[in-house]
């Protein structure tokens, strides 16, 4: 697992901003999903939103361009599809700052 100290861009700001990314429950929903289902396209996680999530393309592509720009997901085109991966690298680097956060509580 990488360590948070590993990252040269390491820093509270750093983790802000990841959870930022994450601060809203259907980016959390998104994320679950494409990690269950990788190299999925957007209108494959559209479907599968809960009904109360949004249920307009644009809508879910605001979400994606956020989690795209904190590195949360890869994106890449498959023909006229994109397809959407988790950026395993900034996943593990989230979950070791969160666990040095623990150990220092």
């Amino acid at each position: 697992m990488i360590k948070p100290e590993a990252e040269p861009a390491c820093s509270d700001q750093a983790l802000a901003q990841l959870c930022k990314a994450l601060g809203n429950p259907i980016r959390v929903t998104i994320l679950r999903y494409v990690l269950d289902h990788p190299d999925c396209i957007g209108n494959e996680i559209l479907l599968h939103l809960p009904d109360d999530g949004p249920h307009a393309q644009s809508t879910l592509s605001q979400h994606l361009r956020q989690m795209r720009a904190a590195d949360l997901l890869d994106a890449y085109s498959d023909g006229a599809a994109v397809c959407y991966r988790v950026n395993g690298e900034r996943i593990g680097w989230l979950c070791a700052a969160l666990a040095a956060l623990r150990s220092s509580c």
